[in-house]
Order: structure tokens, then C-alpha cells, then sequence
């Protein structure tokens, strides 16, 4: 009888300190005239983050939500000092913040560029006044000390993760919603003692610690010197976080999580870079996400044989794309489990409509998930947006014209719906602009009183198409792998390349960042490839490499460096489990300075690419090339939709930078 007493004692103290999942959500955009901020979407990113936290077992009663005037400074601490009275040892706990960030005078000396960056609460005033001095704000040492108390409260087994849709600069820029963009809150006759800026987010603190405080991370959408853009009415970090939440395979580490992240934002806010601190390598929860493909909740069922999902074009899931229908909670389709099939007949921006081959034996829209099939990735396609600065009429009725004649996008009214921007100076120089930031993607001048046209539409398809690969998934975890470049440092006089430690090219915020070499230099930055197979069956890969024009290039294989760097099919195929570093081939590089993408992608048969980036599409026998060849067809017929019927795969993205040696 004492044993069971004691057997039931134990479970009852095992179950009372069972670690939870905590999240707190604040989103601050309405904010009111008499602060002087202007309004931002921040309320459309809770539904993003909301969502991705429930698909990994948060439960919904432990997910706290601040949104516009419940977020004043009050009701934000007031907000953590609530969730820290619930925290234990092992819990697991994320916070994400959505609004407008400020840099504000530092006030206690502890910053190297003499300013703090802080979050902008919904009573907090954009500038200094003999009745406001700040008092609003949250700075970061204030943040700083939550922190603190949240991890030392939830100990070496718990964890902490914290987003940032916010940024800090005062930098203005065309094109785009940015959230920020004020310059430095100061009283008048403040000036910085130092022009350095802070490395990284600039909102990690050095605070004390116990020494079993949990292991924290936190992913900032852009850096502290930069502007944070909104990408179709949500925060940049806060699409490109769920989407890749969306998306974990086998053993997600922090640091893998960023790569995906910062390849998402590469896309939608090319001169933005978001930025990750923090204790990057350990596992996401702790290895307790769920692992399983992508699926969409039922938001209604209209009849027995019509349903209506969460997740449309915002999602890339557009007309055509095929799905099943499976019980709620399911991880992986198997075919028993499949209720019914069906296919997308209407993709609106953020929910589909799907027409299934049978009844659902209910009506109950809870007990459903929905799982894509065959996807079908809908038109290459971007919207252009001409400054009034652009006086040649030519330019604007030829581009024009050949969107419209190729069905390929359309001209739009605002800067802030546009994806690139045309603009003129002084009727001799034409260029071509990122719309997020105004990064210079092509610049042309007039040659014998004009423009080479056909230049600015190639121009114009290889940032889109190069955009359209960045963002393409394929997520069968069947082929699951994963890829990354090594630092290392290539000796040309005695033809020799020497491995470093890990982490020698990470940058502060935590992207691989390389330094371009002269051709007389002795000593070069270099790398080499490693690529490990995630999944439980034999597979093959190839990666391309995407720079910030759209350009596409082979990076393995690649016939253009030959040798060790194209080797053939069989060398190319990994056994389950198996990593491979790449010892026959060694990367080093040049310029252009710039971010760029590689575009791993796996299949259970030999895949290559470089045929089909060296002809443009016109040689490919492998499915997945076919269809990547495809992308190269500036007209895709009315529909935009591509034959992916026999597309199966995984991809997977590494981000890096080559920057100018110093």
C-alpha cells in the first residue's frame, strides 16, 4: 500500500512540474496622431505567429496576446511580470513583439555609440518634449533584465526565444511600409560621443546570470542601422518565421531555422538583414516540435463535398494544386488515413477554396486537416511601379507591353504594392530598384539617345524568376537533407587549403560572410560544401546559386570550375544518414559584394542543373529539372500554372555574403 501511495505521489509531482510552452504575442499599429507614429499592420502578424506556435503543441490558453492599446508600457510589463509567475524549470517560452522600435539616448552609459535601442508601447511619443523625455519607451536594459528573470527562472532544461518585427533606424528610403524609420528620441542639443554602430540587433544585453540560466535566441527582422519593411500587410520577420515554422525537418537547430528565415526575407526585402544572438545551435524547443509536412486548418465546411481552408496564395497554394483531406493531428499522409481528395478551384490571398471527389462524413471543420499533393505554383509574375521621375514614354509603354504580352505582371499605382521600381535621371539614365529599400538592381544610360529595352526586360525576368525559386518549396520529407559551406583558407603558393573552426565567417548577425580576394592574393577566404542526408533512404542532389539580380548559376555540380567541382551522378547520390564534405572541390570568391541564395533541392533520382542553367531551360530529363526549366518560358499560357505532376523533392536554402576585403 506505501509503495503505490508513493507511486501515486511521484506521478502527481511528475505531472504538477511537466514543462509547458508559453508564448506572448504583442502588436502594437494603431498608434494615435498625438504620438506622432504612423500606423503599421502590426495586428495581422498575431494570426501568423499564433498559428505557428499551436502547430507545435502551445496550448491556446498559454498564449498571451497584447494587440494596439492593451500594449502600453504598463500593459506590457505588467504582461511579463504575469507570465514570469507562471514560468518553471523546463519550460519553454516565446515572446514576439510587432510594432515600431526606436533608437533613444543612452542614459546610463553602457552603449558604445551612446543610444539604446528600445520598443515603442502604444502611449510612447516619437519625439523628446518638455512633457515627454522617454519614460514610455522600453529600453533595452529593461529588456534585458526580463530577460535575465526568464531564463534564470526556467533554468538550463527550459528555453527562451524572442522575435523582433521592429527596427530601430532612422534611415528614410523609398518604396515600402517600414516600421521605424524616426530618427534617434534625444533632447535637442543631444549629440552621440561616437558615430560606431552596434553590431547585430543591439538589443542583447549583458545582464547577470545564474549558471544554470536556460540557453536564449532571438531573431531580430533587421539590423540595428536598418529598416524593417512590411511585406503584404504583415511584419517581413513574421511571414518568413511562420512560413518556416511551417516547414522543420529532423533536428532543427536555431541556426537552421535563420537560414531558412533569412532566405525567405532575401526575397521580399532584399536590402534588409535580419539578424540572429543567442545560444544559435541548440535544437528548436528542445526537439519538441512537430516534425511533419505542412498542412492547412479547415476554416469552414461549406458543404459535405466543398470546403474552405486557411492558406491561399499568401501560402503559395494557388488553382489547380491538388490535396487530401486526412483526421486533425495527423503528421505524415498515409494513404489508409486519407477521408477524401480534392483540388484548389479558387486561391484568394490568404484562404482556398477545394472542391473533394466525396462527403465528409461531417460537419465538423475541427476534425480535418488538409495536406497538399501536387502543388501548382501558379504565374512568374511581379508588379513594377514607375516614379515620376520617368519621362521616356518608350520605357513605359514597352515594359508595359511586355508584361501584359506574356502575361507576367502588371504596372501599379503605389510604391508600396510594387515589387521592383523604374525610375529615370534627367531623362539620360534608367534604373531598376528593389521596391523594399531602393537597392540598385540594374542601371543603363542612353546610348545614341536610347535605351537598350530588351536589356531592362531581361532585366526585369531574371529578378522575377530568380524570386520565384527563392520562395519555391518542395517538402517531402522523404528526401530530406540539409547543406552548409565550412570556413577554410586557400594557400595558392603551395596549393593548399586549410580547415577552420566553425563560426570563423559567421558575422555578428549570424550570417556566413566572406571577404572577395584580388587575384594576386596568396591567402584566400574559402570553404568547402557539406551536404548530409536527413531522410532513411538513398537520395541525390544539386544546388544553384541565386544572386540579388535573379541570376541563376550551378554551384554542384558546376562544369565552369571542372574537376573535383562536377563530379558525376553516383558522387552526387548520399545513403541514408550519411554527410559528405565535398574534399574535391574548393570555393573561393570575388565580386560583386552582395547577399546571395544557394537553392539546395534532393530527389531519389540524379539531378543536375547545370545543363538547364547553361541552355535556359532548353535541355532537362530529370522532372524537378524540367520544371525549374520551365521558369526560364517568360509566357506560361493564360492559367500561369506549370505541369508539376511529377515534381517530388526537397529543397532547402544557405544563405551567405561576399563582402569587400578590408
Amino acid at each position: 500500500m506505501k509503495r503505490i501511495i508513493l507511486l501515486l505521489l511521484c506521478l502527481t509531482f511528475s505531472l504538477s512540474t511537466f514543462a509547458e510552452k508559453y508564448g506572448l504575442i504583442v502588436a502594437v499599429g494603431d498608434y494615435q496622431p498625438k504620438t506622432g507614429w504612423s500606423k503599421i499592420s502590426s495586428v495581422n502578424d498575431v494570426p501568423l505567429i499564433k498559428g505557428a506556435l499551436l502547430k507545435h503543441d502551445f496550448k491556446d490558453e498559454n498564449i498571451i496576446i497584447l494587440k494596439d492599446a492593451e500594449a502600453t508600457r504598463l500593459g506590457i510589463l505588467n504582461a511579463f511580470e504575469a507570465l514570469q509567475e507562471k514560468l518553471k524549470p523546463g519550460d519553454i517560452v516565446v515572446i514576439h513583439y510587432s510594432g515600431h522600435g526606436q533608437q533613444i539616448f543612452d542614459n546610463n552609459g553602457d552603449e558604445i555609440d551612446d543610444k539604446d535601442e528600445a520598443l515603442v508601447p502604444y502611449d510612447a511619443l516619437v519625439r523628446y518634449t518638455s512633457n515627454y523625455k522617454g519614460e514610455n519607451h522600453i529600453r533595452d536594459d529593461e529588456l534585458g533584465n526580463i530577460i535575465a528573470n526568464y531564463r534564470n527562472a526556467i533554468g538550463k532544461d527550459g528555453q527562451l526565444l524572442m522575435l523582433l518585427d521592429s527596427c530601430h533606424s532612422g534611415s528614410a528610403s523609398r518604396g515600402g511600409k517600414a516600421r521605424g524609420g524616426q530618427g534617434t528620441f534625444a533632447p535637442p542639443d543631444w549629440t552621440p560621443s561616437s558615430n560606431r554602430n552596434t553590431p547585430g540587433s543591439g538589443l542583447v544585453e549583458k545582464v547577470n546570470l545564474s549558471d544554470d540560466a536556460s540557453p536564449f535566441v532571438m531573431f531580430s527582422g533587421a539590423s540595428a542601422d536598418e529598416l524593417n519593411y512590411e511585406y503584404e500587410g504583415y511584419g517581413s520577420l513574421s511571414f518568413a518565421f511562420a512560413k518556416a515554422m511551417n516547414q522543420l525537418g529532423t533536428d532543427f537547430t536555431y541556426s537552421r531555422l535563420f537560414s531558412s528565415i533569412a532566405a525567405n526575407m532575401n526575397v521580399i526585402s532584399p536590402k534588409q538583414n535580419p539578424t540572429i544572438e543567442g545560444d544559435v545551435n541548440y535544437k528548436i524547443f528542445k526537439g519538441e516540435y512537430v516534425k511533419q509536412q505542412p498542412y492547412f486548418s479547415v476554416n469552414r465546411v461549406a458543404r459535405p463535398d466543398i470546403i474552405k481552408i486557411n492558406g491561399g496564395k499568401l501560402q503559395r497554394l494557388f488553382k489547380e494544386t491538388t490535396v487530401h483531406v486526412l483526421p486533425a493531428g495527423t503528421s505524415k499522409v498515409t494513404q489508409d488515413l486519407i477521408i477524401a481528395s480534392g483540388k484548389i478551384t479558387k486561391a484568394n490571398y490568404n484562404d482556398a477554396l477545394i472542391k473533394l471527389d466525396k462527403a465528409l462524413p461531417d460537419k465538423n471543420d475541427k476534425a480535418y486537416w488538409v495536406f497538399v499533393d501536387k502543388p501548382s505554383y501558379g504565374d512568374i509574375s511581379l508588379n513594377v511601379f514607375f516614379e515620376k521621375s520617368v519621362k521616356t514614354k518608350s520605357v513605359k509603354d514597352n515594359i508595359e507591353s511586355f508584361l501584359e504580352t506574356n502575361s507576367f505582371g502588371s504596372i501599379v499605382k503605389e510604391d508600396t504594392e510594387a515589387d521592383i521600381i523604374i525610375s529615370e535621371k534627367d531623362n539620360t539614365e534608367l534604373s531598376v530598384l528593389t521596391a523594399n529599400g531602393g537597392n540598385s538592381i540594374y542601371t543603363q544610360t542612353r546610348i545614341d539617345g536610347n535605351y537598350n529595352l530588351k536589356q531592362i526586360e531581361e532585366t526585369i525576368f531574371n529578378y522575377a524568376q530568380g524570386s520565384y525559386l527563392k520562395q519555391l518549396t518542395l517538402d517531402n520529407l522523404d528526401y530530406e537533407f540539409e547543406f552548409r559551406l565550412l570556413p577554410a583558407e586557400y594557400d595558392s603558393d603551395i596549393d593548399e587549403i586549410e580547415m577552420l573552426e566553425e563560426g570563423a565567417y559567421t558575422n555578428e548577425a549570424g550570417k556566413f560572410q566572406v571577404q572577395a580576394s584580388k587575384r594576386n592574393d596568396a591567402l584566400k577566404q574559402a570553404a568547402r560544401l557539406e551536404v548530409t542526408n536527413k531522410s532513411d533512404q538513398p537520395l541525390y542532389f544539386s544546388i544553384i546559386e541565386i544572386n540579388s539580380k535573379g541570376e541563376i548559376a550551378a554551384f554542384m555540380p558546376n562544369p565552369n570550375v571542372g574537376g573535383g567541382c562536377n563530379p558525376n551522378a553516383q558522387e552526387l547520390k548520399l545513403m541514408p544518414g550519411q554527410t559528405k564534405i565535398i574534399t574535391t572541390c574548393r570555393y573561393t570568391f570575388g565580386p560583386p559584394y552582395e547577399t546571395l541564395i544557394l537553392k539546395g533541392f534532393a530527389t531519389s533520382q540524379p539531378i543536375n542543373f547545370a545543363p538547364t542553367v547553361k541552355t535556359r531551360g532548353n535541355t532537362n530529363t530529370n522532372p524537378l529539372e524540367r520544371f525549374v526549366g520551365q521558369t526560364y518560358t517568360k509566357t506560361r499560357g493564360n492559367t500561369g500554372e506549370s505541369d508539376t505532376s511529377n515534381v517530388e523533392g526537397y529543397s532547402t536554402e544557405f544563405v551567405y555574403e561576399i563582402v569587400k576585403d578590408k
